[in-house]
């Protein structure tokens, strides 16, 4: 009987094709990790300590003795306390107005406050100065007044409107997690409604406001696209970096400063990450929806304060919008299409080129597609690959962490919500420092923009792949091998179509970051391949704000037109999952 037995009946059970399709994506995605993650942060890291070739501490040395360059440490823990504070109070009674009252219109107002996210940060810049800037229509032709929001002021209140609704997602999710019968019985024990809210409503939310606070400072100590616009003299280490880099070309002081952008980046991430478990850890499954109506003065309050919220983030869309069909703002206010006529901006990749000159007609218009908006149609060509590249990789990364856990599983998890800490400016001048070598075929590519997108937003796909897969029982993968499917069949036919909305959403996700990030591709472009995110700020620098508003208009309705169509595929707002990013 023995005789009929495997020799190796260990090797039997470990090379089984399951175990094989498994460790084979293990060590992809390890490969991919390593390559484009950790080497770029470990070489930036030892680029900070090198100067002619040497060793030395003189990089830090003269950051920390020049008093104006280390000024700009000390400007973005500034603007990034504050707009923390400010906006974790304003998204907290934004979200308690949702979740705790029957005021009218919650649909509507929730809609409004996510529109920030499809549109570059830059928006709440140019529209700032649109309207309160030294030729603002708010400051020099309604009040009359010198004053103008350039320097901590603008990136404060920009900062506000871009960050509202990232900070609103988890305080809306905590919020509703809560079961309203907590409040319910505090008031029938007699207990004040003020009483309740700061006894019962807030303690219950503690984890949520912590992690919403901390999420806002991360993004707004990493945040290069406002700073930029409206700041002025006023130095961030994000413009900071980019200085260094562009204007004195000195990429050992980039680094240096790079690596202490990263200390509180990565410190606000871990603690918003830490504070994010402990939130859901306390989700209750029996948490009631239902509201007892709300008082008049309650209803209305909120109604009120979500109104003009919701207010001010239209006048941001609106602003931009005017500003790019007006003749000249603020003193000809006639219609014009005329800035949407953009600058020879250069040609795009032959890639996009020869494909446009290809389905196009020979003539002008074909040379206007090809040229004139080539940084328009290569940012929606490269969105497109990003968006189905992004969306595959992480789905698959999320299966093996969730359903398959392999040796190293918790590795794998710890490196791809890592990306999520890594600040976009510190990661693009990480690929150019990293892969500007000639066995690096892909740098000055396309693809190394490519990738830099999806590696920069790796963390949401996965987090939303993760916790999308939590719903899909075990049985369900047990059975279909049970009837002989082997593991690459279960993924596709039985895994994947499983998660087909929860992929739809996300490739949704990595289409709108890359249309509208500037950080992380900002040292990736060149005269040959450019962005419309990027464009958009070089045109502003140049004087253009005009042609930079039409510019940022087009990428708002592409982004727009996305939205729409994924949400008639899927049949839900593809923005619903966002709360997990970072």
């Amino acid at each position: 009987m023995m005789e009929n037995a495997p020799s190796h009946p260990r090797e039997s059970t470990i090379f089984t094709p399951d175990n094989i399709f498994t460790y084979v994506i293990v060590a992809f995605l390890f490969l991919i990790l390593a390559v484009f993650l950790l080497y770029l942060v470990v070489d930036i890291c030892r680029l900070s300590f090198l100067r002619d070739g040497h060793f030395t501490l003189g990089n830090y040395a003269d950051y920390f003795s020049e008093p104006r360059i280390f000024r700009s440490f000390y400007n973005s823990m500034y603007v990034s306390t504050v707009t923390m504070v400010v906006t974790t109070v304003l998204a907290f009674l934004f979200a308690y107005g949702l979740t705790r009252t029957t005021m009218p219109g919650k649909g509507f107002f929730y809609t409004v406050s996510t529109l920030p996210l499809i549109a570059p940060t830059i928006i709440q810049a140019l529209a700032l100065i649109l309207l309160f800037g030294r030729n603002g229509v708010i400051t020099r032709y309604l009040l009359d007044t010198s004053w103008n929001i350039y320097g901590a002021t603008g990136i404060i209140v920009g900062e506000v409107l871009y960050c509202f609704p990232n900070a609103l997602f988890i305080l809306y999710t905590s919020l509703s997690a809560v079961d309203t019968r907590l409040d319910e019985a505090a008031q029938s024990l007699g207990a004040s409604a003020m009483k309740t809210f700061w006894r019962v409503t807030l303690p219950s939310a503690k984890y949520g406001i912590a992690s919403a606070a901390a999420l806002t400072f991360n993004l707004t100590i990493t945040d290069f696209g406002i700073p930029v616009v409206i700041g002025g003299d006023y130095s961030v280490l994000a413009t900071e970096i980019v200085n260094k880099v562009f204007g004195m070309q000195r990429f050992d002081l980039g680094a240096t400063i790079s690596v202490i952008l990263l200390i509180p980046s990565i410190t606000a991430f871990a603690i918003n990450y830490y504070l994010t478990r402990k939130s859901y850890a306390l989700i209750s499954g029996q948490a009631r929806p239902f509201l007892q109506p709300s008082r008049p003065l309650k209803k209305w309050g909120f109604t009120i304060y979500s109104g003009l919220i919701c207010a001010c983030i239209l006048l941001v869309f609106v602003t931009v919008f005017l500003g790019s069909f007006v003749q000249t703002w603020p003193y000809d206010f006639s219609l014009t299409l005329k800035h949407f006529d953009f600058p020879s901006l250069g040609a795009s990749v032959p890639l996009w080129t020869d494909f446009w000159n290809s389905v196009l007609d020979p003539g002008p218009f074909r040379t206007m597609i090809a040229i004139k908006y080539a940084p328009i149609w290569t940012s929606l060509m490269v969105a497109i690959v990003v968006a189905v590249l992004g969306a595959s990789v992480t789905i698959v990364a999320s299966y093996i962490i969730e359903k398959k856990k392999p040796f190293g599983e918790q590795l794998l998890y710890g490196l791809s919500v890592l990306p999520a800490a890594i600040p976009g400016v510190v990661l693009g001048l990480g690929y150019v420092l990293s892969f500007n070598k000639p066995y690096f075929f892909i740098y000055g590519t396309i693809w190394i923009i490519i990738i830099n997108v999806v590696i920069a937003n790796f963390t949401l796909g996965v987090l939303s792949g993760t916790a999308n897969l939590k719903q899909i029982d075990k049985s369900v993968e047990e059975a279909a091998v049970s009837l002989g499917a082997g593991p690459l069949t279960t993924f596709t036919r039985i895994v994947f179509p499983l998660t087909k909305v929860a992929f739809l959403s996300t490739a949704t996700f990595f289409f709108m970051r890359a249309m509208t990030t500037i950080s992380a591709v900002l040292f990736l472009v060149s005269a040959q391949i450019k962005l419309a995110a990027i464009e958009i700020i070089f045109l502003d620098v140049d004087g253009r704000t005009a042609s930079a508003n039409a510019m940022c208009t087009v990428v708002v309705l592409i982004v727009a037109a996305f939205l729409i169509i994924m949400r008639l595929a899927t049949g839900r707002s593809a923005l619903s999952g966002m709360s997990t990013s970072k």
